[in-house]
């Protein structure tokens, strides 16, 4: 287990370090918050246990204390649970010996470039015991919004819409936008309107990348993959073949659930994001509360 104080690189993930060149990103200084907010009822996929809330302590409860007064709440929910991030241990795939997708195949996980191990070792009943997101560091990265509902002209993609590569090209093209080695690539929808507005399209019918296009954006250099969306890539079909081709066979983990509007609105498409995954051993994931800095 990585100890408090000390990180190295996870997947493609470096050892975070603000540089000169990250600091030249922050024009203004303006803060922009990332995360949408958890309620009672928010959308999580389907095998995961919702989101509740209990008041444990109400104001008034506690005398000895007094006259100070104090409140708390138990809250359950999933990992992947609002705005999150994936650990690399989170999706795995089933492949024969030679390494191929094979429904029938024993599951396999990232185990660094070109390497996968096999899943059935790498969990206890603590939970998982490889690259959990425990493991993770801070990230401190360089990041650019494609706004691929902008660029198709429409405020919410359609449903169930597949992100092309050519969306891709065209977006940065209209956007004056560059990629390049080092950089997380967030990817707006305009799905969040689904959400806010409880449309179940935000679960059933997701916009989101395609294998083709995850697969440009990774020859470009993305090291994160970020969405405003449940799952990053488009469901149906279910096979998760972005998360396999990401996760499993080349370590660039995935943040979803993003709040973008503010961001898209303004324009803003470089800036520096911060992410700070929980330390939770075992975990396949984390509640994360990013930030964009312009």
């Amino acid at each position: 287990m990585t100890q408090p104080g000390q990180m190295k690189p996870y997947g493609v993930l470096p050892v975070p370090k603000m540089t000169p060149e990250l600091l030249g990103l922050m024009r203004t200084g303006t803060v922009y918050s990332l995360a949408v907010v958890h309620y009672e009822g928010i959308p999580v996929p389907g095998p995961m246990v919702p989101y509740t809330l209990t008041p444990r302590l109400r104001h008034g409860d506690l005398k000895d204390i007094s006259p100070a007064s104090a409140a708390a709440e138990a809250i359950t929910m999933a990992a992947h649970t609002g705005t999150h991030i994936d650990a690399l241990c989170h999706i795995g795939e089933r492949q024969d010996e030679a390494g191929n997708p094979d429904p029938n195949g024993s599951v396999r996980l990232y185990d660094g470039p070109g390497k996968t191990i096999a899943a059935a070792e790498t969990v206890n009943f603590k939970g998982q015991t490889h690259l959990s997101i425990s493991e993770m560091p801070p990230i401190v990265t360089r990041a650019v919004l494609l706004d691929i509902a902008r660029y198709r002209g429409v405020n919410v993609l359609p449903d169930g819409y597949i992100i092309t590569a050519e969306d891709i090209k065209g977006a940065m093209k209209t956007q004056g936008t560059q990629i390049g080695p080092g950089t997380a690539v967030i990817i707006r929808t305009g799905f969040y309107q689904h959400l806010r507005d409880g449309n179940p399209a935000y679960s059933d019918a997701i916009a989101g990348l395609g294998l083709e296009s995850a697969q440009y954006l990774f020859k470009q250099g993305m090291i994160l993959a970020g969405a405003d969306n449940m799952t990053v890539e488009a469901f149906p079909p279910y096979s998760h073949a972005v998360h396999r081709f990401l996760l499993v066979h080349n370590g660039v983990t995935h943040l979803e659930n993003l709040y973008l509007e503010e961001l898209a609105a303004q324009q803003v498409y470089e800036f520096v994001l911060i992410v700070t995954p929980l330390r939770l051993q075992g975990s396949t994931g984390s509640w994360v509360h990013p930030i964009a800095i312009a």
